[in-house]
């Protein structure tokens, strides 16, 4: 896809694994696509996300600290299952391991699993897209929805960096959005209680903020690029794609593209990320390697 639509640069990202980037990688080389190696680690804090770019993925901490992440998404996954058929749906954790073919499981392969058995189309109803279901059934304040413990920020941080990768902000936005506002009359962000979040992850070690993503308004995009000039902080900017049909649009609440490299700048100049990303990449491998 990255090839199909021109782009020459890409990172992947998946949440709490490394587990297809060795492919990524061979991918790129095959196609011309520089694909930069990386990951998006739930943390604790605001339930918020942190990217690491240019990590060494075969690092022996991060692939421990993964597994151990993946072994609660499991035991999670396992309860939301269970939440899910006790509400009438027809799921087995089989069906839900067919999804799930990278070996992380979450919301989307659950999700997807029920999609695709017949006996849940009446229930289902006009819901019919993976997003639509988690929306509906699996959001973060839904009863099915089991909370699990995540790595505080200070620890994620700490753990791309060991690994040699820098350390960003993803959709910082999100998560300081009122759910209930999200329709036509949407409620501001609350940027005072972003920014109080940013001070505490640059006191942690954050290299940067992910300015540019489909889940920004132009307010959010404005003031983010406003705190990464105040703080001195790397921009990125990211699709967050995830998969053909996503609907992607909404003026507040997380959401991935429709398509690869599908997000708005809202006029702000974007050439110079990829050569700053790489520069504060190599001082970081460059520091890691001094001190191993």
């Amino acid at each position: 896809m990255a090839k199909q639509e021109g782009l020459e640069l890409i990172a992947l990202t998946d949440h709490d694994t490394v587990g297809g980037v060795t492919q990524a990688l061979a991918a790129g080389e095959e196609l011309g696509i520089h694909v930069i190696p990386g990951i998006e680690i739930s943390v604790e804090e605001k339930g918020t996300h942190i990217l690491g770019y240019g990590i060494d993925y075969q690092n022996g901490e991060l692939l421990l600290r993964l597994e151990e992440s993946r072994k609660g998404r499991i035991e999670g996954a396992k309860k939301m299952a269970e939440n899910l058929k006790n509400i009438g749906f027809m799921v087995e954790w089989d069906d839900i391991l067919k999804e799930a073919t990278g070996g992380v499981v979450a919301r989307p392969h659950i999700a997807r699993a029920i999609l695709n058995r017949s006996e849940n189309k009446e229930k289902l109803g006009a819901v019919f897209s993976v997003h639509d279901f988690i929306e509906t059934y699996l959001f973060n304040e839904s009863p099915n929805y089991v909370h699990r413990t995540h790595i505080s920020a200070r620890d994620a941080i700490w753990l791309i960096h060991e690994a040699g990768g820098v350390a960003v902000w993803s959709h910082p936005a999100v998560h300081f959005k009122p759910r209930e506002s999200r329709n036509e009359s949407a409620q501001p962000t609350d940027y005072e209680a972003l920014e109080n979040l940013l001070k505490d992850l640059i006191s942690w070690g954050i290299d940067g903020v992910e300015v540019f993503n489909p889940s920004h308004t132009e307010d959010d995009t404005e003031f983010i690029q406003s705190l990464s000039a105040k703080y001195g902080l790397l921009r990125t900017a990211g699709s967050d794609f995830h998969e053909k049909g996503v609907s992607a649009r909404s003026p507040d609440g997380l959401h991935a593209a429709e398509h690869l490299g599908d997000y708005e700048t809202y006029g702000f100049p974007t050439e110079d990320i990829p050569g700053k990303l790489a520069e504060v990449v190599g001082k970081r491998r460059q520091g890691t390697a001094k001190t191993a």
